[in-house]
């Protein structure tokens, strides 16, 4: 990021304080410890500026965010007996400014994919950066990137929707808004340390062993064939038709949209496996209690959902999904080193750990859509990037399309030992078509597999 000019915006906030890491954050540090070192594992977020803002304007007020946030000035050490937390009470960022008076949204796609790729040092960093697109000097985008250790996605995106107001109101001459009241990371800590947070830990662990023994070992019986390079492939597809299909079956089998979502994932999982239950595990943002509903932090975690898609019909598929995943995401929070401990024991007396490999996520901002979506559109299909890395087997994303309002992106990357590239562009376009065919006829099970 050479061509950015860095600027050190220095912050200060209310207090300066230390506790244990919260288990979302425990999760995350899990899972960068099992990272080649140095890998970024990050969230980035872009926002419009607002007309009459000037550069001092949006570095000012993105520390006055930081400022706000315990989570964006907060560095971690693992001090032995477990991960600890450390709020600065002031500190500094890093906002790094691109001034091209020919930039377009585009350059903010590519400033937002460049933060997500820079490393933080937690131990030392406050982490939070910040991108500013300018044009002539004249700011007109912001990206704000927070390492997931500090922040998960929606919390990155509450962010970027208040710093966003935050700017609207200094260029209206309005008073600046109040962040919503929400616990701070060490308050959630200190809440899962109590009894109560106890007592719903031990709910939610005994979710997880019952639910992981009746687990598969693996949802794939076996390899479809060697795999390919790179080996884990991500294909995409924007479609308005899944969309509209997915809020007018919630609507018909009152239910959420994610429910209907998860459901035709896992139905058409199980047709490609062949397998009668599937094993996933669902990413839950955990914001039931109201004292959640706006924290930024991360709350993020992984809990396990068995799926029965025998049917026969896909609407029995739906109330069978409705029932499982309620079940778990009601258990989603818990400390992740004890659920390992259990996954261990179940290795022990079953011969080999569970399936743990196969992911679904709904991260849409808003589950309905705003507005009314043009199924007529033609749907849209791309590949991103593949890697090597060790990663996972199958994850189905449901999310946002961004500069398409009331489009979904149905997103799913695998590995080809098991689902080759061909194999993972049918299964994405079969979805549309089976949520499409849902709204005309209750579509049988047993039919499923012409649709694989």
């Amino acid at each position: 990021m050479n061509d950015l000019t860095w600027h050190k915006v220095p912050f200060t906030g209310t207090r300066a304080r230390t506790g244990p890491a919260t288990w979302g954050q425990r999760q995350v540090w899990r899972d960068i410890r099992q990272m080649p070192g140095g890998t970024p594992y990050n969230v980035a977020c872009p926002l419009a500026v607002a007309d009459g803002i000037g550069l001092d304007d949006v570095l000012e007020l993105t520390a006055g965010l930081v400022g706000r946030h315990e989570s964006l000035r907060t560095v971690f050490t693992d001090e032995g007996g477990g991960l600890v937390q450390r709020v600065l009470a002031s500190g500094e960022v890093l906002v790094g400014v691109l001034d091209d008076p020919e930039a377009d949204h585009e350059q903010v796609d590519a400033l937002a994919a460049r933060l997500r790729g820079a490393d933080f040092d937690h131990a030392a960093d406050a982490p939070f950066r910040a991108a500013v697109a300018a044009r002539d000097g004249v700011p007109y985008a912001v990206v704000v990137c927070v390492t997931h250790l500090a922040a998960d996605l929606l919390s990155t995106r509450l962010l970027a929707a208040e710093l966003e107001r935050m700017l609207r109101c200094r260029a209206e001459g309005a008073p600046l808004p109040e962040p919503a009241p929400a616990a701070q990371p060490l308050d959630v800590a200190a809440a899962e340390q109590s009894a109560s947070g106890r007592r719903m830990e031990s709910a939610a662990l005994a979710h997880v062993r019952s639910t992981l023994s009746a687990f598969p070992r693996a949802n794939f019986p076996r390899p479809a064939g060697p795999a390919q390079t790179p080996r884990y492939r991500q294909g995409g597809l924007g479609s308005y038709r899944a969309a509209a299909a997915l809020d007018t079956l919630a609507g018909r089998y009152r239910v959420g949209s994610s429910t209907v979502a998860l459901a035709a994932a896992a139905a058409l999982l199980g047709a490609v496996t062949g397998r009668d239950e599937v094993g996933l595990l669902l990413v839950t943002g955990n914001r039931i209690p109201a004292e959640l509903r706006h924290a930024v932090g991360t709350l993020t975690q992984d809990v396990p959902a068995l799926i029965e898609v025998t049917g026969p019909a896909f609407s029995d598929v739906i109330r069978a999904t409705w029932k499982s995943s309620v079940r778990a995401y009601r258990h989603g929070r818990f400390d992740p080193d004890k659920a390992w401990d259990i996954i261990d024991d179940i290795g022990e007396e079953k011969g080999g750990h569970p399936e743990l490999r196969c992911f679904f996520n709904d991260f849409r901002t808003n589950s309905t859509p705003a507005i009314v979506p043009d199924a007529r559109v033609a749907s849209e299909f791309r590949w991103a990037d593949g890697t090597d890395e060790d990663g996972i087997t199958f994850f189905l994303e449901v999310g946002d399309t961004p500069g398409h309002p009331g489009a979904v992106l149905l997103s799913l990357c695998a590995d080809t030992a098991y689902m080759p590239p061909d194999a993972i562009e049918r299964y994405l376009w079969r979805f549309e078509r089976l949520l499409v065919d849902q709204l005309s006829r209750d579509v049988q099970v047993a039919r499923l597999g012409e649709y694989v």
